[in-house]
């Protein structure tokens, strides 16, 4: 059969360039009976090292390796030179085409020709622009597998000249755009809440619910009030932290005389702009107790002295509160209650 071979993007790969020693190579398994295959905890960026599919129209071998048996054997020779490399099989449905037939009339078919895609993914990256991603990339495309020539058909052009000059940098295709979102690095968010009790990364659900936020300075009610000039020159987010971090307490705690806030499973999570505080740790968006927590921390609606009613934020204060106890707090619940997917800390 002739194997038409097609270089695509896919994974990038954690591994020292240039020559690779004998030991690390050691490292990387690379067993000629077992199947190499992508998993989503591969990435989130990757080298995609080339893609095969057969010339065939039906997708049929008829002569030289199959796509399935040129993806192994090279993956096997990338793994013996210390890349860990993967395969990953795009088997296309059926699809439904409209034309149009001689008279201009519209129709429905089905587009018999699907072609099954066998690619080839490298390596483990956090960020495109990794200097360890950018540097595989360039040892890839210099490669000419002793695979490859043998048993496979490829049509070098002045743009690509060998087998894998096309490699390039891409997304592990079987994570979903919030599923990368999650599990990019970010250096700063590491930073900002690594060794915080009660991290919202340390949650074991898959989703949250976000019922307070604090963007900047917080005042203190105090008995003594002179503070004011030195609190102008605090720095806003620590200010934002500090006053998250009292209400996953509180909310973890027994404070709450009327037992409504207390006891809960609260959690902090800080990022560039905010500190947020949330509740829960739910499956999915459709997990019962979820109703729960938005009774508790939801808007109530509310009689004013002139009759009328609205919706107001729910609150919960404190007197005495502090280290003197001689503080007092009030905190205001988010009126629109935000569900968000939780984070996860590489």
């Amino acid at each position: 059969m002739n194997v038409q071979r097609l270089l695509i993007c896919t994974v990038a790969s954690a591994f020292l360039i240039g020559s690779v020693s004998e030991s690390q190579a050691a490292r990387i398994e690379a067993d000629p009976s077992k199947k190499y295959e992508l998993t989503k905890n591969r990435g989130p960026w990757m080298v995609s090292v080339a893609t095969f599919h057969t010339t065939d129209p039906k997708g049929v071998t008829k002569s030289g390796k199959s796509p399935e048996e040129a993806a192994h054997e090279l993956i096997l020779e990338l793994r013996k030179k210390g890349m860990p490399a993967y395969v990953y099989i795009h088997d296309p449905e059926q699809e439904r085409v409209t034309v149009t037939d001689r008279v201009g009339r519209e129709e429905v078919r089905k587009n018999l020709r699907r072609v099954r895609t066998v690619l080839v993914l490298a390596g483990n990256y956090n960020d495109i622009n990794d200097k360890l991603a950018q540097d595989s990339l360039k040892w890839v495309k210099k490669l000419n597998p002793k695979c490859l020539q043998q048993g496979v058909k490829f049509s070098p052009t002045k743009a690509r000249p060998t087998p894998l000059s096309g490699a390039f940098l891409t997304i592990n295709p079987m994570l979903s755009p919030d599923e990368i979102s999650r599990s990019t690095s970010d250096p700063l968010l590491v930073k900002l809440n690594s060794g915080e009790n009660y991290s919202l990364s340390e949650n074991q659900g898959e989703y949250t619910l976000v019922v307070a936020r604090f963007y900047g300075k917080q005042k203190v009610v105090g008995k003594d009030t002179s503070g004011i000039t030195d609190f102008l020159k605090d720095n806003d987010l620590d200010n934002a932290g500090r006053a998250s971090r009292e209400l996953v307490a509180v909310l973890r705690g027994n404070f709450d005389k009327q037992n409504i806030y207390n006891n809960l499973d609260a959690y902090i999570w800080h990022d560039r702009h905010e500190s947020i505080v949330t509740v829960g740790a739910f499956s999915s968006p459709n997990d019962p107790a979820i109703a729960k927590f938005k009774k508790i921390f939801g808007p109530r609606l509310e009689t004013f002295p002139d009759g009328t009613t609205k919706y107001q934020p729910a609150y919960f204060g404190l007197e005495g509160f502090g280290k003197r106890q001689d503080e007092d707090r009030l905190w205001l619940f988010e009126p629109n209650l935000q569900l968000i997917r939780v984070p996860r800390l590489k």
